[in-house]
C-alpha cells in the first residue's frame, strides 16, 4: 500500500514521531526537507509515479499549514497522501497556546479522510483508515496527533469495551467500473460512424498504452493527452500529438478543433475550451472498454495526416 519513504521537517510537535522513525530507520526511509511545502509536493509526486501512498510529516501550527499547497496538488490530481501533523498538548488545544492551531479543522476541504488521535489506542484504527482511503479514494488523508500522546507506549491507554484489537482490515478493496452496456453501445456507434476521431488521453488509461495504441490505429485517431495521462503514451508514438491545454502542443489544439468525434480516455481536463463539445464526445469513459466489449469498430482512414507538423511554437520541438 505504501512505500518506505517518508517526506517532512522535524519540529517540537512531532518530536514522538520523529523519534519512532528514527527508532526504524532500517524499514522506514526519512528524507528532511528545508520547507513543508515540499515535503508535501514530494509525496505527492511520489505517489503519482510509483502508485503507492506517499506521505509527509509536519508539526503543529505553520508547519501544517505550509502542507497544504502541495496536499491541494494531490487532492485535484487524484494521488494517494497521508499527511501527519502534530498537534498541541491534549489538554491545552483551544487555549491560546503557542501554535494553537486545530490543523483536523483547517484540513477539512482537502481531506477524504481526517482525524484527530484521541488516545494511545485510538492510534492503530486511525491509521489503518486513512490509509486505505487515502488509496481507495486516490485523495488525502489527515491525521493529526497531541505531542504528549505521541509518546505514550500503546499499552497505557486502556481500550474501550468496543474497541476490539485488529478490527480494521488493511486489505484495499478498489472499485472497477463498467458502464452500461446501452452506454457502450454508444460509444461503439458514434466511434464507428464517426469520420474525424480524435482521442484524449488522461490518467485512467495509464498503464494500458499498448491498448490505447491498437485502438488508435484503428480508428486512425490522433492522440491528444491531458496533463495526467502525459505518460499514458510515448510522445514519439506516431499517433500521439502530444498535450493539450496550457502546456500543449499545436498538433494537438488543432486535431481536437476540427474533430468531428473525442473519445475521452478516463480524462478529467480542467480548460473546457479545449475540448469539443458534449454531443460530440463519446458517452463512455473508456474507449478500451468499448473494445474488450466486442463491440465491432471498423478500420478509419487517417484523416488528420494533413494536419501541420510540430512548429517552433510547440512544446514537442
Amino acid at each position: 500500500m505504501g512505500g518506505r519513504h517518508r517526506f517532512g521537517l522535524p519540529g517540537d510537535s512531532i518530536n514522538g514521531i520523529i523519534e519512532a522513525l528514527r527508532q526504524r530507520q532500517d524499514r522506514i526511509r526519512f528524507l528532511q526537507v528545508r520547507h513543508e511545502e515540499t515535503a508535501a509536493f514530494m509525496a505527492c509526486g511520489y505517489a503519482k509515479l510509483t502508485g503507492r501512498l506517499g506521505v509527509c510529516l509536519a508539526t503543529s501550527g505553520p508547519g501544517g499549514i505550509h502542507l497544504l499547497n502541495g496536499l491541494y496538488d494531490a487532492k485535484l490530481d487524484g494521488a494517494p497522501v497521508l499527511a501527519i501533523t502534530g498537534l498541541q498538548y491534549h489538554d491545552l488545544v483551544a487555549t491560546h497556546t503557542q501554535q494553537d492551531v486545530e490543523l483536523d479543522k483547517l484540513f477539512m476541504d482537502v481531506c477524504v479522510y481526517n482525524a484527530r488521535i484521541m488516545g494511545a489506542a485510538h492510534v492503530e484504527n486511525v491509521i489503518q483508515l486513512a490509509c486505505r482511503t487515502a488509496v481507495s479514494r486516490r485523495g488525502v488523508a489527515h491525521i493529526t496527533m497531541p505531542v504528549d500522546i505521541q509518546s505514550l507506549p500503546l499499552k497505557s491507554d486502556t481500550r474501550s469495551a468496543r474497541n476490539v484489537p485488529d478490527h480494521v482490515s488493511m486489505t484495499v478493496a478498489r472499485d472497477v467500473t463498467v458502464p452500461p452496456e446501452a452506454q457502450l453501445r454508444q460509444a461503439a456507434e458514434i466511434l464507428a460512424n464517426g469520420k474525424k476521431i480524435c482521442m484524449l488521453a488522461g490518467r485512467g488509461v495509464l498503464g494500458a498504452d499498448d491498448v490505447l495504441a491498437e485502438v488508435a490505429e484503428r480508428l486512425a485517431a490522433p492522440i491528444a493527452k491531458a496533463l495526467l495521462g502525459k505518460a499514458a503514451i510515448s510522445d514519439l508514438h506516431p499517433y500521439c500529438t502530444g498535450g493539450v491545454g496550457l502546456l500543449g502542443t499545436a498538433p494537438s489544439e488543432e486535431a481536437l478543433s476540427p474533430a468531428i468525434r473525442c473519445s475521452s480516455s478516463a480524462a478529467a481536463f480542467p480548460i473546457s475550451s479545449t475540448t469539443p463539445s458534449l454531443e460530440r464526445r463519446a458517452p463512455c469513459r473508456s474507449i478500451a472498454t468499448v473494445r474488450a466489449s466486442g463491440f465491432a469498430i471498423p478500420s478509419h482512414a487517417a484523416w488528420w495526416a494533413t494536419l501541420p507538423p510540430p512548429c517552433a511554437r510547440c512544446c514537442r520541438c
